[in-house]
């Protein structure tokens, strides 16, 4: 088992420079836990392969790799242009008109569709339009039926199906598109362990998610909400107290609120889910400039220490690992600022959020944690919300999670500070619990004889958030 150097996780986007099962496996060895899979590319049969392979992997180095889908969600995008490309000029005029019925002729480049049929309907003369991640801008001059004139402001090429944001718009599109859930479908059929909602505006938007997942069976799967949109960040509460896990999109979001305001959000946002020991991922250029060069820019390793010093609980690689030419090394990267930056971390202890035995237990193990030199806490879990929360509280030794379901077994592979571990089968009573946690610790070179632990669990066992004891233990000669 490989040894525990970092806590916060590291995920990375499969894509084309990362799909070999040589480079899949170098990816884990050096430090990725978290499997990204975006459905806004890649065919069925590509994240078939992926995922397969990575299953191998993971069991061929005995370690949990959690698969996490990120589906693409209501993003609008321009139509097809002429040989593919046209170049915007500053102070030109462009027409945007709705991509049905539309078909891209040479002779009207100045006439672009994009895939939004209300944009002539809810425009206002002056509003801001976005284009390629908000690289080129548009200000709306004029409406006239269902064309909407616009004035480039920041020119430059603009290629085929690439984004387009309207941030002053609540735009009307449904959280989950039709692609969304026949992706979803696949995903499900295929065992991923989290589901990504992109574009979350509300806690409804969650809400339909999971009762779509309940309707399959899957009601048990985690939903995780990209915080991506201004109204997001205005129904964020509401939105947090309907999902599991939280990802930061710092691109979009620096599209639509503008990048001064990302800083800021981005600590609030982790810092409202560290309260709630709910699991948060920062992403979106991390290491962007590792697409190209095989070693980050000072800013950049600047950027992932200060999320690991927020809280978040992993960082991620988008194009770094998807298309880069050194995902290998990214990978190794965030693993190296990781290590270095965690050990002078001095996390903040939060209040409880749920007035329950486990979270209860949890406050009095951070005391334990803080008096006493622990090798590691051994939190048997059924769910993994006892080890989710014990990792909440941000202990100086390793979570060691047991569980005997695989499917918790590799979600909680996304969580800060847990290494989980696969039982066969779990043990029953007091004693047996003690027991199977020594024996497999030392097994797995997590501990030895004389080391200290602090073992998290409940009597009886596998109920779920069942919580009910803590132990002090010193493994014994095994």
């Amino acid at each position: 088992m490989k040894p525990l150097t970092h806590r916060t996780k590291i995920v990375a986007t499969i894509g084309p420079a990362s799909c070999s099962p040589e480079v899949l496996r170098e990816m884990v060895l050096a430090g990725m836990g978290v499997a990204r899979l975006n459905f806004s590319h890649g065919s069925y049969k590509d994240h078939a392969r992926n995922i397969a392979q990575l299953r191998t992997v993971a069991a061929e180095l005995e370690t949990p790799i959690t698969l996490l889908q990120d589906l693409q969600g209501p993003k609008i995008r321009v139509g097809q242009l002429p040989q593919g490309a046209i170049e915007l000029i500053a102070g030109a005029s462009l027409d945007l008109v709705p991509i049905e019925g539309f078909m891209a002729q040479p002779d009207k480049p100045d006439t672009v569709s994009i895939d939004y049929p209300y944009l002539a309907e809810e425009a206002e003369v002056g509003m801001q339009v976005l284009l390629d991640d908000g690289l080129l801008e548009l200000k709306v001059e004029a409406i006239k039926g269902q064309t909407v004139r616009c004035q480039v402001i920041e020119g430059g090429w603009l290629k085929s199906r690439k984004g387009v944001n309207l941030p002053s718009l609540d735009v009307r599109l449904p959280s989950m598109t039709d692609k969304d859930k026949q992706d979803l479908n696949f995903g499900l059929d295929q065992g991923v362990d989290i589901i990504s909602l992109s574009f979350v505006r509300r806690a409804e938007d969650i809400q339909a998610l999971k009762t779509l997942l309940a309707q399959k069976g899957a009601a048990d799967v985690p939903v995780m909400a990209k915080i991506e949109k201004p109204q997001a960040i205005a129904n964020l509460a509401a939105i947090l107290d309907a999902c599991d896990a939280v990802m930061v999109a710092r691109g979009d979001l620096g599209v639509e609120m503008s990048p001064e305001k990302v800083p800021l959000l981005q600590k609030q946002i982790i810092r409202a889910c560290n309260r709630r020991s709910m699991p948060v991922i920062t992403a979106t250029q991390m290491l962007e400039s590792m697409i190209h060069t095989p070693r980050p820019t000072r800013a950049e390793a600047s950027d992932v220490a200060n999320a690991i010093i927020d809280g978040t609980d992993a960082v991620m690689l988008s194009g770094e690992s998807a298309v880069g030419d050194f995902p290998i090394k990214a990978v190794e990267m965030l693993a190296r600022i990781a290590t270095d930056v965690e050990k002078d971390i001095q996390f903040v202890n939060n209040p409880p959020a749920t007035a329950d035995e486990t979270h209860a237990l949890s406050e009095a193990l951070n005391t334990i944690d803080k008096v006493l030199d622990l090798r590691c806490i051994a939190a048997f879990t059924a769910t993994g919300y006892t080890a989710m929360i014990a990792a909440g509280e941000r202990p100086k030794a390793p979570v060691v999670a047991f569980t005997p379901d695989p499917r918790v077994y590799h979600r909680l592979n996304m969580i800060w500070g847990v290494r989980p571990i696969l039982l066969d089968d779990q043990a029953e009573s007091f004693e047996e619990i003690i027991e199977q946690a020594q024996n497999r610790l030392v097994k797995c070179g997590l501990a030895a004889s004389g080391d200290v632990i602090l073992i998290m669990g409940g009597i009886p066992s596998q109920i779920p958030r069942g919580t009910n004891f803590l132990k002090i233990h010193t493994i014994n000669g095994v």
